[in-house]
This record gives structure tokens, C-alpha cells and sequence, in this order.
């Protein structure tokens, strides 16, 4: 048997494992926030509602969220967000309680008019302020957010925005804001809210 002829009959056993890697990274990731789900939950004067196949909440004065009924720790959440002119939202990680404040949480932000330029779109309040500009307003955006440990890491758009350790939460319920600017109706969408754990 010849060198060319010996890469043919291997070449298929070294596809296997990458096909295994492949088939149990899909069947750990899950998506969250589906319509009709019992694993996530509505709080506040909100009104969250599916159109699309996009998770919709609209609100002018107070403060809602939805979120989930699992903690989670050491992940990789991937999502798509819209944001409009008025609305004031944020994704919630490491909340050990089922409210949202930074307290208990950490806030990725979505913020582009924040009047703090450290908690702009794309910072974690309060640990990390962006490392870049983002304009999310009026568009479909995309947002991954890696925690790992302490290590907490978020892109916005294919931006690295935010970097930083932390030892003050560890797991908890992730949660989705809305949040009124007293004035204006705002308007904030979500889709394809997918989580796969790292462990």
C-alpha cells in the first residue's frame, strides 16, 4: 500500500471524533425565551409579546424584564437584539435573585444614549466599560457573552466590547430588560437567544 493510498483508508476515522465534537456542541446549546416555554418568566408593567419569531418589549414608564427559571454558570449566550430611540435594555447574567439591579447581577448593557458613557451598549455594569462605540439603534445587532469562571467577555456585532475579571456573583438566572424613559413608548426585540454551557 502506497502513502496516498493509506490517507484514503484512514481519512474517515480522523472525521469521527470531529463529528462527535460537532454532534455534542449542538445538543448542549439551547435556545431560551421560546414562545409558550415554562422555563422563563415575565415581571414588571411591561407588555413582552412574540411577532415574528421575536420576543418584543414595549414600555414607557417603570422598569420589566423577563427571565428564566435556571441558574446558569460558565457558558457562551448568543443572541440578536432591537433596539429602538427610547427604549433603555440590557441582558442580566449571574443574578442570584429574580430581580435586576447590579446588585445582584451584572448588566450587559444596551444603552447607545446612556448618559454614563461607561455603561454604554456593550459594557457590563458595573465592572467593565466598552471598548468601543456601538450604534445599535432601529437594527438587528448581534451579542455573545462568554463567562467563564470570574472571566466575564462580551461581543457586540463582532466586537470585542467588554473584558474583565470579577469574583463578586458566580452562577445565576439570566434576564432580559426593558426599561421606560418615562416619556416615550420604547420598543426593545429579541431573537435566537441561545445558550450552550462550557462544562
Amino acid at each position: 500500500m502506497n502513502f496516498i493510498d493509506s490517507i484514503k483508508k484512514t481519512k474517515p476515522l480522523l472525521l469521527i471524533p470531529a463529528l462527535l465534537v460537532l454532534n455534542s456542541s449542538c445538543k448542549n446549546s439551547q435556545t431560551l425565551f421560546q414562545e409558550n416555554a415554562s422555563d422563563w418568566e415575565k415581571s414588571g408593567n411591561a407588555t413582552w409579546e412574540f411577532s415574528d419569531g421575536a420576543l418584543a418589549g414595549s414600555i414607557t414608564r417603570g422598569n420589566s424584564f423577563v427571565m428564566t427559571n435556571q441558574k446558569y454558570d460558565d457558558y457562551v449566550l448568543e443572541l440578536e437584539f432591537n433596539p429602538d430611540a427610547a427604549i433603555n435594555s440590557g441582558v442580566y447574567i449571574h443574578c442570584g435573585e429574580k430581580v435586576i439591579n447590579t446588585d445582584v447581577c451584572y448588566e450587559v448593557n444596551i444603552s447607545d444614549t446612556n448618559a454614563n458613557p461607561d455603561n454604554r451598549t456593550g459594557a457590563i455594569v458595573p465592572i467593565a466599560a466598552p471598548k468601543a462605540t456601538i450604534e445599535s439603534i432601529g437594527k438587528w445587532n448581534t451579542m455573545k457573552i462568554k463567562v467563564e469562571g470570574n472571566h466575564f467577555q462580551v461581543w457586540t456585532n463582532g466586537i470585542l466590547t467588554a473584558d474583565a475579571t470579577d469574583d463578586k456573583l458566580s452562577d445565576g438566572y439570566i434576564g432580559l430588560q426593558a426599561l421606560g424613559n418615562n416619556q416615550d413608548n420604547g420598543v426593545i426585540k429579541f431573537r435566537n437567544v441561545k445558550i450552550t454551557p462550557l462544562n
